[in-house]
């Protein structure tokens, strides 16, 4: 029995501790954001940057895209009175759950202040490979760049802790 007591021990804090390393990223000069783990760094096209980390068990993945505005054609003027437009979070709404398809469900939406910025937070179901997968998405642009931070969750048995410590994790300096 003590035997039984110390294998099921193991089994419970060694994937615990796995995934309780976070990791601190700088993702622009101003924003930074702790992942649940190293994440895999891409660049996607010019001026993207992904970062990945996929839990060992499979239940979430947590992203993030830094896209540099500049490279893609928009200028510091155009950036900031995009901002200005009363219709900028509604169109960025639109932008982040389109690629989702027409089955994709907002379930909540919120205007929020990290710092003195104003953040998109977003949390949507959509059908992706034919399993509903809960998804929720913080946006926001600073500088020059636009910061997309994503939850997705693939298993109901998704910890909300790791979750809500890698949306609670965001640091935007002013």
């Amino acid at each position: 029995m003590r035997k039984l007591f110390i294998i099921y021990f193991l089994f419970v804090l060694f994937p615990m501790t796995g995934m309780s390393q976070e990791t601190k990223v700088q993702v622009t000069e101003k924003v930074s954001i702790s992942f649940p783990g190293k994440p895999d760094v891409q660049n996607i096209q010019i001026g993207s940057t992904l970062y990945v980390v996929k839990l060992a068990d499979g239940t979430a993945n947590f992203n993030v895209v830094v896209q540099n505005l500049l490279d893609i054609g928009q200028t510091t003027k155009q950036i900031k009175s995009q901002q200005l437009n009363p219709g900028f979070w509604e169109q960025m709404e639109l932008s982040l759950i389109a690629p989702y398809g027409s089955e994709t469900k907002v379930l909540a939406r919120e205007i929020k202040k990290i710092g003195s910025k104003e953040v998109l937070s977003l949390a949507f179901s959509a059908v992706i490979n034919g399993m509903n997968r809960e998804i929720n998405s913080y946006f926001f642009i600073e500088g020059v760049h636009s910061i997309n931070i994503v939850h997705y969750k693939r298993a109901d048995s998704a910890s909300i802790e790791l979750k809500n410590n890698f949306f609670n994790s965001i640091k935007i300096l002013d």
